[in-house]
């Protein structure tokens, strides 16, 4: 069994896999609030039959 260690704290996520060569990786993320036109869109071309996986809600507001 492996242990992963992460960290996502500002804007740069960083793991550690133990017992691994390469064993460390970091990449840069961000989330950037949806305006109400972007929302609007991006549920019209969805439908409500389809789930939005790359967009969240944080606080009632969308997020891409």
């Amino acid at each position: 069994m492996s242990f992963m260690v992460l960290n996502a704290g500002n804007s740069v996520i960083k793991a550690k896999i133990a017992r691994r060569e390469r064993s460390k990786i970091a990449f840069p993320y961000a989330v950037k609030p949806l305006t109400e036109a972007e929302n609007a869109s991006i549920l019209w071309r969805a439908g409500k039959q389809s789930s939005r996986q790359d967009y969240v809600c944080i606080n009632g507001q969308p997020m891409w």
